[in-house]
């Protein structure tokens, strides 16, 4: 399956910061029991970058990689078999990097000016970033009717008790949130409660 169409079919991308082999064999388990095989990997942890291979082990995941700051990075993502890559800002240098690449990059956006230097490098799928702190569904709404030909995925604040005011954009095609694979559960080693989580957000998300 296309990637885009699994995350529209979806309408969520778990987000994660994972840094041991364990770490990456229970989520990818917790993920598959969810049915939701997608992840957004961040890169804010040294740990991330050595753990990213084992995802070759899981064919049936969508690895996606997030805080990608520089074409090095890019690189790790696709040597780890990553389908997507996600920046938190837009770069015309990484844009023409993943277009070379061949691989499906969302450049993280928040402002006009920022959602116009993108669409001018052909992006129509943008990460609204941060979300919450940058004026939420009020502003992704406004951005509507001026930039109808744009798709967003915000990121940023959003948990189970706001996410499906997102989802109710006719702009918005899915979310991303942390909130879906919380850090100190991944510390607590909480599988259980990450499935659970998993599964409750996918039924709020197949509810909008």
């Amino acid at each position: 399956m296309d990637v885009l169409k699994l995350i529209t079919e979806l309408k969520i991308i778990p987000l994660g910061t994972l840094v041991s082999e364990e770490d990456v064999s229970k989520i990818c388990d917790c993920l598959i029991k969810a049915d939701t095989p997608i992840i957004e990997v961040t890169l804010r942890d040294e740990r991330v970058k050595k753990i990213l291979k084992y995802f070759k082990n899981y064919p049936d995941i969508f690895l996606g990689v997030g805080t990608i700051r520089r074409t090095s990075d890019i690189d790790l993502a696709i040597q780890s078999g990553a389908t997507f890559i996600i920046t938190p800002g837009f770069s015309e240098k990484l844009s023409s990097y993943a277009k070379q690449k061949n691989i499906l990059l969302i450049p993280g956006i928040q402002t006009p000016s920022e959602i116009m230097q993108a669409s001018e490098f052909g992006h129509k799928i943008l990460k609204f970033f941060p979300a919450e702190l940058s004026g939420g569904t009020k502003r992704l709404s406004a951005y509507k009717s001026v930039f109808p030909d744009i798709s967003f995925i915000p990121t940023g604040g959003i948990t189970e008790t706001n996410i499906k005011d997102y989802l109710q954009l006719s702009n918005v095609i899915a979310s991303g949130s942390s909130s879906m694979i919380p850090e100190n559960f991944i510390k607590n080693k909480s599988w259980f409660e990450i499935t659970k989580k998993l599964k409750n957000i996918k039924i709020i998300a197949s509810n909008v």
